[in-house]
């Protein structure tokens, strides 16, 4: 069937109505998608034959392994091997088709893909993200007996050339897991078969899809907590005179966070709960809670998430039976990263509120 430009611009929508930023720093993936393919009418030509096979609505499936290279300034880049497979069902024959006249037809054509794709990840400072892509590679594109009551239009197979364009949205679900909804244009070069009485036509193989999937990035592990200082017992003082007694040195605790996240995990519970048994146990009346970002995001949005981070761990303190009105807050945003790191950089160690007792 000939492809609408009501229905391409359609299709251009779904590409971008979907649900993958791109995932927190720089590591391999693998992915699965599949969808919707529309095969466009195939205008063929050669010997006696003038004419086109109409298919109707088929599907693709996709599977690729890539390469992540972590966020910069301009966004996230990313590249992939894609193995790709396409079938749509002939519909009918039209033209001139000596021996094999026209009307309603059978068969199907198919395509085996393995493609190479540069991606781009728009930097944008939300879980869904915009990306743009192309690719280049090869394909076996086969015609498995295109055909009237009356003859064979197509058969046979060949090797060409084969190019796509790529946009979609994609979502972080969870630091590994991303789903991604994207159109793709997928082409190549006219394909040389046979016709069903021996004569050798050219072809076309262009398609439009709509595909939804998912990848899995094998990220680096989770960092090792920081360890927390050992208070030594002060030493048995002189009998006379006494002692000046020195003030104790402040106790820190540190409270780490999920990239973009103010929630406090089961992790970040068991060290704000230690540091009030501390505080209870030293009878202390002050607790200060300073906030910190990674460098991932603008000065402006990481100073408002590290003064949630800070808020939130007030109001765990304040469930666990310590007074709000002892507790002090102060935001850093990326200030003061406990790792430096260049701009852009999401790292973990960096996304933590201190909790200071003195």
């Amino acid at each position: 069937m000939r492809i609408s430009s009501a229905m391409l611009g359609a299709a251009l929508v779904l590409g971008l109505a979907g649900g993958a930023q791109a995932q927190s720093g720089s590591g391999v993936y693998t992915g699965l998608m599949g969808g919707y393919n529309l095969l466009q009418d195939g205008d063929t030509s050669g010997g006696a034959i003038n004419g086109s096979a109409d298919y109707d609505g088929g599907f693709a499936v996709l599977g690729n392994l890539g390469y992540d290279y972590g966020k910069y300034s301009f966004g996230n880049l990313r590249s992939e091997i894609e193995l790709g497979y396409r079938r749509n069902g002939a519909d009918s024959i039209s033209g001139t088709a000596t021996g094999v006249g026209t009307g309603s037809a059978s068969g199907d054509a198919s395509a085996i893909s393995l493609m190479l794709n540069g991606l781009w990840d728009m930097p944008v400072n939300f879980p869904v993200r915009p990306y743009l892509g192309a690719g280049i590679g090869a394909a076996r594109v086969d015609f498995d007996n295109v055909k009237t009551s009356a003859g064979t239009f197509l058969k046979d197979s060949d090797y060409q050339f084969a190019y796509q364009g790529i946009v979609g949205l994609g979502w972080d679900v969870t630091n590994n897991w991303r789903a991604a909804l994207d159109y793709r244009y997928f082409a190549t070069l006219d394909p040389s078969v046979s016709h069903g009485n021996g004569t050798g036509v050219d072809t076309e193989y262009k398609t439009h899809a709509v595909m939804l999937g998912f990848a899995y990035k094998f990220a680096a592990p989770a960092p090792v907590p920081v360890a927390q200082p050992v208070v030594q017992p002060a030493p048995t003082p002189a009998p006379a005179p006494a002692p000046v007694k020195k003030p104790a040195e402040p106790k820190n605790f540190l409270v780490f966070f999920d990239f973009d996240k103010a929630d406090i995990t089961p992790e970040a519970l068991k060290i704000i709960e230690q540091a009030v048994a501390y505080a209870k146990a030293g009878n202390m009346s002050r607790v200060e809670l300073t906030g910190h970002a990674d460098r991932s995001g603008s000065n402006k949005y990481n100073m408002a998430l590290s003064m949630r981070r800070a808020k939130a761990v007030q109001d765990t303190m304040v469930k666990l039976g310590m007074n709000a009105s002892a507790i002090g807050l102060t935001a850093k945003g990326e200030e003061q990263p406990l790792v430096p790191t260049p701009d852009g950089v999401r790292e973990p160690q960096n996304r933590r509120v201190e909790i200071v007792l003195p």
